[in-house]
């Protein structure tokens, strides 16, 4: 975005930036920047907070009245990072065996019967706050489970969305699957706790043992693309733990 920024002011047009990483809006110094000291994911701050979300908006568009820069101002609110963490994260010794599995069959249905609860919560979620960020996938809610439980089963079924395969799918399926259960919580019980959401759906839902079902098909399988699924880290949140996952590069590691 950095490097966006010059592209477009060379092009007459006045830009201004918010960021969260300040060692590198520092290096590439464009034009205005405003620094947030949020977590992560957060740019405009605290969620369904309109006034402090627009005090953000007002604050980094007032950078537009400097004539001449570089500009890098600090944002006067911080919002506190847990432990130095960014977001959850499932700690490395939270992992599945093939054979501690059962029957996905059962553990389908058992996510099917969560979210059919969870979505009258959902609806109105969605219905009172005008938004949601469910909808990437292009799937409709009902197909996101027997599509994520294939995977679970050793398969790579047939993406359904022309021109994207079956992998990237899966990701976008689980991002939006996740977004249904995190919305309705933050909704229905007022919770503002990225820790403790990313706890209850990874450690204590159905949905998030069918997706560490899918990881650890993804790390016994012998199958190249399947394999991808853990050592790219698409599924589950890992990054900001202690090391990689056995049998895997870890690349994407810190």
């Amino acid at each position: 975005m950095c490097g966006l920024a010059h592209i477009f002011e060379s092009q007459g047009f006045s830009t201004v930036l918010v960021g969260f990483v300040k060692e590198h809006i520092e290096i590439i110094k464009p034009p205005r920047a405003l620094w947030l000291n949020f977590p992560m994911g957060r740019p405009l701050g605290k969620p369904n907070n309109p006034e402090f979300q627009k005090k953000v908006i007002r604050t980094a568009f007032d950078l537009l009245e400097k004539s001449s820069g570089p500009v890098l101002d600090d944002f006067s609110e911080v919002i506190p990072v847990r432990e130095g963490r960014m977001s959850y994260a499932l700690p490395v010794s939270l992992v599945y065996k093939v054979n501690q599995l059962g029957n996905i069959d059962k553990l389908a249905e058992q996510v099917q019967m969560e979210l059919s609860n969870l979505l009258p919560d959902y609806f109105k979620a969605l219905q009172n706050v005008g938004r949601t960020t469910v909808g990437a996938s292009e799937l409709e809610i009902s197909e996101f489970v027997p599509f994520i439980s294939e995977f679970a089963k050793g398969n790579k079924p047939k993406s359904p969305r022309k021109g994207l395969p079956a992998i990237p799918l899966l990701k976008l399926v689980v991002e939006d699957l996740n977004a249904v259960y995190t919305e309705t919580r933050i909704y229905k019980d007022k919770i503002d706790d990225f820790e403790m959401l990313g706890k209850w759906f990874w450690e204590e839902t159905h949905a998030g043992k069918l997706l560490l079902a899918v990881e650890a098909v993804s790390l016994e399988s012998k199958d190249q693309v399947l394999r991808q699924i853990a050592s790219m880290s698409l599924l589950t949140p890992r990054f900001w733990s202690e090391g990689p996952l056995p049998g895997i590069s870890g690349s994407g590691w810190t």
